[in-house]
């Protein structure tokens, strides 16, 4: 079964968002989409952004207020009860569709493709990844964008060998964490990779994000300030190898015209 975050919403909400974690995250993403979708900053284009398994919605709520039209669906009604309370906070006068339902039911809720997909930390929770990678695109306009987030297996993998945790390195299903917030079902780049080049989609954008952050020695993190982490984690994160084994991996592509 899917990954489904009611009972621990907020507590998602406080240990990811509420940190550095979370900021590194918001701003290489940011960047990323602003970088190569000139559209996002033009005040005179309003698109329409899907926020597919959306959570709290911070980062399309920021794209709300921007003056996007944002549909973000969830199977989580905590999730959906947390992002209402921050798009109140951000984009009070937001053009904002929330849907409670799975990813896998989106054809049946949208009436027309979409201008930009936000698929962010959602298929490190799914049992079958591929399907909804499979449906995404068919939601899309020609010439639209996909924006896809996921929590890198390699780099659990180092971190248990640096943990010294050798049997869970060599181990290859991590569904039985005792963690909640550590994802079941991490992905392999190279697989993401592969699958979105099956679907024709074109890669513009490939960034590492937390690959200094979340393997440096604690002591000297904190005594890191966010900026310079934050652009560190700019220069060596989006160059192989240091991306290929940062907590999450970000491939921004465009759907044929």
């Amino acid at each position: 079964m899917d990954r489904n975050f009611d009972g621990i919403a907020d507590r998602f909400r406080q240990q990811i968002y509420g940190t550095l974690k979370g900021q590194l995250r918001l701003e290489i993403l940011q960047e990323d989409l602003t970088t190569h979708i000139p559209a996002l900053s033009d005040s005179n284009r309003k698109l329409t952004i899907l926020d597919a398994g959306g959570g709290i919605g911070q980062h399309s709520a920021m794209l709300a207020a921007q003056g996007h039209r944002v549909i973000l669906c969830d199977i989580s009604a905590d999730m959906l009860a947390l992002a209402q309370e921050e798009y109140a906070r951000i984009a009070p006068d937001a053009d904002i569709r929330f849907l409670h339902c799975p990813i896998q039911s989106l054809p049946k809720h949208l009436d027309e493709p979409v201008d930009l997909v936000l698929l962010h930390a959602v298929l490190e929770w799914l049992k079958q990844p591929r399907e909804v990678l499979d449906i995404l695109p068919t939601l899309t306009r020609p010439g639209g964008w996909l924006s896809i987030l996921f929590y890198n297996k390699n780099a659990l993998i180092w971190r248990h060998l640096m943990n010294r945790n050798f049997k869970l390195a060599y181990h290859d299903n991590f569904e039985n964490r005792k963690n909640p917030l550590t994802p079941a079902w991490p992905l392999d780049p190279a697989d993401v990779h592969a699958w979105l080049s099956t679907l024709e989609l074109s890669i513009k954008a490939w960034s590492g994000i937390r690959a200094i952050h979340d393997h440096m020695p604690k002591p000297v993190r904190d005594m890191t300030p966010a900026e310079d982490m934050l652009q560190v984690e700019k220069h060596f994160g989006r160059k192989p190898p240091y991306r290929d084994l940062a907590r999450y991996v970000h491939m921004l592509c465009q759907k044929p015209v």
